[in-house]
């Protein structure tokens, strides 16, 4: 049986029902949408969101004039990769938080966020 967050993960939103829902910046959702995520029928889900990301956090980064980070290599295990990909995933979001935000509080908090999301080592 499905939770009511499964579901919503699922639903296939417009980019402006997607931010509002899920609390992101609009311009945000936007860039993703420029940058390669398919919208069918203009509308994305919550899932389709983070597995884009997932796998194209550097071509964001680099439309979002952010820089890029390493990629984990293939040659190290897919437990390992999953998790410097994780964290990679949240240091963008962090990072591109910080750099639109013009409040020094916010923009001082997203920073220590991404400093603590680059927690992965490059090399095992």
């Amino acid at each position: 049986m499905k939770n009511a967050l499964n579901r919503e993960l699922e639903t296939p939103l417009t980019p402006d029902q997607f931010a509002k829902t899920f609390h992101y910046p609009p311009a945000m959702v936007r860039l993703t949408i420029e940058c390669g995520l398919e919208a069918p029928e203009g509308k994305i889900t919550g899932l389709a969101f983070c597995k884009w990301l997932a796998g194209h956090y550097n071509e964001f980064r680099q439309r979002a004039a952010l820089p890029p980070l390493d990629a984990p290599a293939k040659s190290m295990s897919a437990e390992k990769r999953e998790y410097i990909t994780i964290g990679n995933v949240l240091k963008t979001h962090a990072d591109y938080f910080a750099s639109r935000t013009s409040s020094l509080m916010f923009k001082e908090e997203w920073m220590r966020a991404s400093n603590e999301f680059a927690f992965c080592p490059k090399k095992y």
